[in-house]
């Protein structure tokens, strides 16, 4: 027996995929077994909670549209998976993996299906940086990117994150495994480790007492497009298509900005942006047009959270 079960189970599976996940919903009782499992990317470490909301959301878009597809379960994946990894899976499309979430590439692009929908409408562009507290004295002095070069950035390998820094004529330094990097960073290896405005926070608390010299940098916000977008294994066009439409309809009535403000709005009143002193660079992989939609997402950032609007 393979160790990646169908999505389906063999009684609804070609109904249902044909139907694009609405033959659930006309095939009489349905049982927990028979439920579409969709497997996202299990947590790189205990302590990594930086996709929760793409989570959440995805969920939530699934829910949108339930009465119109029927019912599905999301499950983590049974493997921990690099980003490149990943990206294999999907390609290879055997079952360890139906969704993940990205930046573009052309890469990507040829090996899984994405919704062109940024699912955080640029926030993950806005970059703060955790250093060693014993560097800020040094950093404080840094007001363009001229002396952000004299001054080492850390990353994860492979990450898109890494061109980008590098089109700016950064010095990068790449390591394997996301908790090294919080290691490196505090051995002397790099000098800061640029975060998402969304996760920095949650970072630093989670690991502020067993790592007592990590600090936020105050000072400094980089910012760059970055828009994220969920993909999937190319046999799942029906899901993504489910899915693109339960975002569509999350972001007319408002509750796609809910959903963003609900997460990420502590946040980015911690991180005092409009204080900062901003520091804009290119992101080499996305076209001009895409770069102009993400700049006027993060405009929005630095603005009140919009009023709700009821749901009718």
């Amino acid at each position: 027996m393979s160790p990646h079960p169908p999505l389906l189970a063999a009684a609804t599976r070609r109904q249902c995929l044909k139907l694009g996940l609405a033959g659930l919903a006309g095939v009489g009782t349905v049982h927990a077994d028979d439920v579409p499992v969709i497997r996202y990317p299990a947590r790189q470490s205990p302590l990594d909670t930086r996709s929760q909301d793409l989570i959440s959301l995805l969920d939530a878009a699934l829910r949108r549209t339930e009465a119109q597809y029927g019912p599905v379960r999301l499950q983590p994946s049974d493997e921990v998976l690099t980003e490149l990894r990943q990206f294999v899976e999907l390609d290879a499309d055997r079952g360890v993996l139906h969704v993940t979430w990205a930046t573009p590439s052309q890469e990507r692009r040829s090996r899984a299906r994405p919704v062109l929908f940024d699912v955080r409408r640029g926030l993950l562009g806005m970059r703060i940086s955790l250093v060693d507290e014993r560097r800020l004295p040094e950093l404080a002095q840094v007001t363009d990117l001229q002396g952000l070069r004299r001054f080492t950035l850390g990353q994860g390998l492979g990450w898109p994150d890494v061109e980008v820094f590098r089109a700016s004529s950064l010095q990068v330094f790449t390591v394997s495994g996301y908790e090294n990097l919080f290691r490196m960073l505090l051995a002397g290896r790099f000098d800061l480790f640029p975060r998402g405005v969304g996760e920095v926070f949650d970072e630093f608390d989670a690991r502020h007492r067993l790592m007592p010299r990590l600090a936020i940098e105050p000072g400094l916000l980089l910012v760059y497009p970055y828009p994220y977008y969920y993909y999937f294994a190319p046999s799942q066009e029906a899901l993504a298509r489910r899915v693109e439409e339960g975002l569509q309809l999350m972001k007319a009535d408002g509750s796609f900005d809910a959903h963003l403000w609900r997460f990420h709005g502590a946040a980015i009143e911690r991180a005092r942006l409009r204080e900062r002193r901003t520091l804009h660079l290119r992101n080499p992989s996305i076209s001009d047009a895409t770069a102009r939609e993400v700049e006027s997402n993060l405009a929005s950032w630095t603005k009140p959270p919009p009023a709700r609007r009821p749901r009718r």
